[in-house]
């Protein structure tokens, strides 16, 4: 039987609404495509012209591209999802922009009917001329040069000159390239040329800080580099940075986003099921890194406005921008924006972050995350390199794939940079002014004096005529301390509402999880006694009925090894009900007072629970055994629970583990802590404090606060970390205050 070929049969008014009036969200995404096509044709010019006419307002394009000639007005115009292009044009150097063969539809979302006369080199003219009922095709010899001009008449929107401005905006945010110039004509007194929006980017004008970023796939290293020019030039002898105007960095995304690569993988849909062992998940990891292609991306920090108490305290350089960029980020396939990717969209989900961890710069231990409103920019893929990151069908966005998902991740990387590098500054700063408002304050004899004056001056107002100069000028500096001193506590107390508001946003899922936690070990506590009996009553229960002795056999595997099980079981409960009681131990309500203890015998006590629950390591304790100190057991345990079980976590495939802790009390209570482990994952070896930063982890199920944890209460007991480094297994040193 032979079979006969079909071909769908369509209407054309259908397809100029399907393909037209409903695939173009906008009239502005609807003129980009005809500015597309121009482009793709070689144009070094197109000019959008508004003129009135009888029949109203009409859009005329004119383009000076390669044009069409009857032939491709048949062949490619007026075949539907054909494309004509492939990636380069070697002619004129450029990447093509369109690649679905439906651009043309645009017209259709513009106006009731259409008019095109065009020209090719060597070619007759044509005028192709359309309702979206009908075609039709003639020649015209008058068309002497060559290009493409569109006549748009029964325009579908409404266009006034207040249009023009939004229209230049669109198109110079969304166009990023000079090969072709774009020219918008409203009547005989508008005349706009469109520029670039990123074009010359000036620090202290559009910007106070620039971020570039360039990614090599090949390498999966990304290097950036940060210029700012925010602080003013005394800041350098403040900050512990080697310059607050330029950062370098480089960084190997594997190691830097393993942990984030490897749940991708695992929560990608089209991944096989299964779980990949370590070394086929570390091949899959590099496989997409290089796969997704190199990119660069530019951003510009520009900060609100300041009051000028607010510069003057954090020393920027000043209060407002001239000309700032607005906000947003566009993601550019070469020479455009992608649809919906061009600034109005968070699709970095920048304001996610900042609600994850809404820390202030100033805050010691919080990640200050930059707000959306603050950042914009551009980030620069290409069709061919970058080709799974694919375009919807309907070309409105982006296929939300696992490509899409790494590049982000990589891009909030190079931001995350940028962010540390400014708050490092930021609390430098803070820190010098506190500690130089302390030192500035009067000493009591100074005050006493100036109550004196004020005293004096209470009792008898005329007096204030006999005041020296010194008096007066004494009297002065009091007052402004004074209104100084009360302006620094609203600011402390604003800073001190956020940081709490920060910690207890955080802290509350650990404390919801810490209650249902304590629910079950209340639970175990109550049916303790039935727990603990219950594998012994079973083994006698089975005693009574069979020979114990004959169930006993090296040949019997364990599984069905019924003595091996029990005995198992009874292990297994023990460490359960040990567990329970260290979890409703760790609860109790006088832990948290402040008492004198003796460091050893306190120390001691906090690090028993771990020799019981994990046997396999082996923590030794170096402190004088006389030595006492007033400290609250809570802290203490925070600061101890929190590095073993860090230990313990990254070298949980270890057979055996050695952690020794080193402490001197002197008028502070010094620490050092080493394990012998795998130390510090490869991501914070250069940058090892930043693992004291909250969500940071290199484990795939880790919550990234245990460290933050232990830094946060160091802070909060006046002290701080000195040192950490991965020489031989981990090493972190630190002092907190306390009265011994």
């Amino acid at each position: 039987m032979n079979a006969e070929q079909l071909h769908y049969i369509t209407e054309d008014k259908i397809v100029a609404e399907l393909l037209g009036k409903q695939n173009f969200s906008n009239k502005e995404s609807a003129i980009l495509e005809l500015v597309k096509n121009a482009y793709d044709a070689g144009s070094t010019k197109i000019s959008l012209e508004f003129k009135s006419s009888t029949d109203g307002l009409i859009l005329t394009i004119t383009d000076d591209g390669e044009g069409m000639d009857t032939n491709s007005i048949k062949n490619s115009w007026m075949h539907v999802g054909k494309s004509t292009r492939g990636y380069f044009d070697n002619e004129t150097n450029r990447v093509y922009a369109g690649s679905k063969g439906v651009g043309r539809f645009a017209l259709s979302r513009l106006g009731e009917s259409v008019e095109m006369k065009s020209k090719k080199k060597g070619s007759v003219g044509v005028v192709w001329q359309t309702d979206w009922e009908k075609a039709y095709l003639t020649t015209d010899t008058m068309l002497a040069k060559k290009g493409t001009t569109f006549i748009i008449k029964g325009l579908r929107d409404r266009w006034t000159s207040r249009s023009i401005e939004p229209l230049k905006r669109y198109l110079s945010i969304i166009y990023n390239d000079d090969k072709m110039g774009i020219e918008i004509i409203y009547g005989s007194t508008i005349s706009e040329k469109v520029s670039r929006a990123w074009q010359q980017p000036k620090l202290g004008v559009n910007h106070v800080s620039e971020i570039c970023l360039s990614y090599d796939s090949k390498s999966n290293y990304l290097k950036g580099t940060i210029n700012s020019d925010e602080f003013k030039d005394n800041v350098i002898n403040i900050s512990s940075q080697k310059s607050i105007t330029s950062n370098n960095f480089n960084k190997n995304m594997f190691d830097m986003l393993r942990k984030e690569i490897k749940l991708l993988i695992e929560s990608d849909e089209e991944h096989e099921e299964g779980i990949l062992k370590e070394t086929d998940f570390d091949t899959e990891a590099k496989e997409l890194l290089v796969n997704l292609g190199d990119f660069s991306a530019n951003f510009y920090f520009g900060m609100a406005p300041n009051s000028k108490k607010n510069s003057e305290y954090f020393e920027y350089k000043r209060t407002r921008l001239s000309e700032p960029f607005g906000g947003g980020v566009v993601l550019y396939r070469n020479a455009f924006s992608i649809d919906s990717f061009e600034g109005t969209k968070d699709w970095l989900n920048l304001n996610n972050r900042v609600v994850a961890s809404p820390a202030a710069a100033t805050h010691p231990t919080g990640s200050w995350r930059v707000r959306p409103r603050n950042l914009s920019g551009y980030v620069e893929i290409d069709k061919n390199k970058n080709k799974y990151i694919e375009d919807l069908s309907n070309r409105q966005g982006i296929v939300q794939n696992i490509y899409f998902s790494l590049l982000k991740l990589i891009i909030l990387e190079g931001i995350k940079s940028f962010e540390i590098f400014r708050q490092s500054i930021i609390r430098d700063i803070n820190d010098y002014k506190i500690k130089k408002l302390k030192s500035e304050r009067p000493s009591e004899n100074e005050k006493q004096e100036v109550k004196n004056i004020f005293k004096s001056l209470r009792n008898n107002p005329e007096a204030i005529k006999s005041l020296t100069e010194i008096e007066i000028s004494k009297f002065i500096n009091e007052y402004d301390r004074k209104e100084q001193e009360n302006t620094e506590r609203e600011k402390e107390k604003k800073e001190l509402e956020e940081k709490f508001r920060y910690e207890s946003q955080l802290l509350n899922v650990l404390a919801t999880s810490q209650l249902k936690i304590s629910s079950i070990g209340h639970e175990v506590k109550n049916d303790r006694n039935i727990i603990f009996k219950t594998p012994s009553d079973l083994e006698e229960a089975i005693k009574s009925e069979l020979d114990w002795d004959d169930l006993v056999s090296e040949h019997i595997p364990f599984y069905r090894n019924i003595p091996e099980l029990f005995g198992s079981l009874k292990n297994n409960t023990s460490k359960i009900l040990n567990l329970a009681d260290a979890i409703l131990e760790e609860t109790e309500k006088d832990k948290f007072k402040k008492e004198l203890y003796n460091v050893y015998e306190i120390s001691d006590k906090i690090i028993d629970k771990w020799k019981h629950q994990y046997k396999w390591v082996e923590i030794t304790i170096d402190v004088d055994k006389s030595v006492e100190c007033y400290i609250s057991l809570d802290s203490l345990m925070v600061i101890f629970d929190n590095l073993i079980l860090n230990s313990i976590q990254q070298n949980e495939h270890k057979q055996r583990l050695k952690i020794s802790i080193k402490i001197l009390i002197t008028d502070k209570f010094e620490f050092v802590y080493e394990d012998d482990g795998k130390g510090l994952d490869e991501k914070y070896k250069s940058e090892p404090m930043n693992i004291l930063e909250v969500h940071e982890s290199s484990r795939a199920d880790g919550h990234g606060l245990g460290m933050w944890m232990l830094n946060n209460t160091l802070h909060k007991l006046d002290g701080k970390i000195l040192e950490i480094k991965s020489d031989r297994g981990f090493y972190i040193s630190g002092y907190f205050m306390c009265d011994s």
